[in-house]
């Protein structure tokens, strides 16, 4: 009876470690109907919103746009792009202590853009921050803030 428990428990065990693997995904992205310029701007109201100043905002889409022949390209991927980079103070003390290497993970940042092949819908993407060994809970505070803007950005 014990083998038999023992088998289930190990092939459970496996099963899960596989789906997690396979489900793995370091970018998570948000698809939404709407106009690119009103979701931008519910997203700088968003960052706003939770005390947080907005650091940067990168015109990726401008950026390919304007280099795209050089490299060959005729066609653009996006219709609009920006990435919207900000950082809380609080979670960067927070990251700081835990381990000074921790220093790069801040900005955040969340991306907005309408793909050239797919005008009215809107995507919002973030990268999931990994730190040093014992920053787990930091991270997961971090992903929290991130999709509390989405949240409050796309209601």
């Amino acid at each position: 009876m014990q083998v038999s428990f023992i088998r289930v428990f190990s092939l459970l065990a496996l099963l899960i470690t596989h789906t997690a693997i396979a489900e793995d995904d370091s970018i998570v992205t948000r698809k939404i109907e709407g106009e690119y310029h009103d979701v931008t701007a519910m997203v700088r109201t968003a960052i706003l919103g939770k005390g947080i100043n907005i650091a940067h905002v990168l015109p990726a889409s401008q950026m390919l746009r304007r280099t795209a022949a050089s490299y060959g390209y005729t066609t653009n991927v996006y219709q609009n792009a920006e990435t919207y980079e900000f950082c809380s103070a609080e979670l960067s003390q927070k990251l700081a202590r835990a381990n000074p290497d921790n220093i790069v993970m801040c900005p955040f940042t969340i991306s907005v853009y309408v793909l050239t092949e797919e005008p009215g819908f809107v995507r919002l993407s973030y990268r999931i921050p990994s730190g040093k060994p014992g920053t787990e809970e930091i991270v997961e505070e971090i992903v929290d803030l991130i999709e509390g803007i989405l949240d409050d950005a796309t209601w």
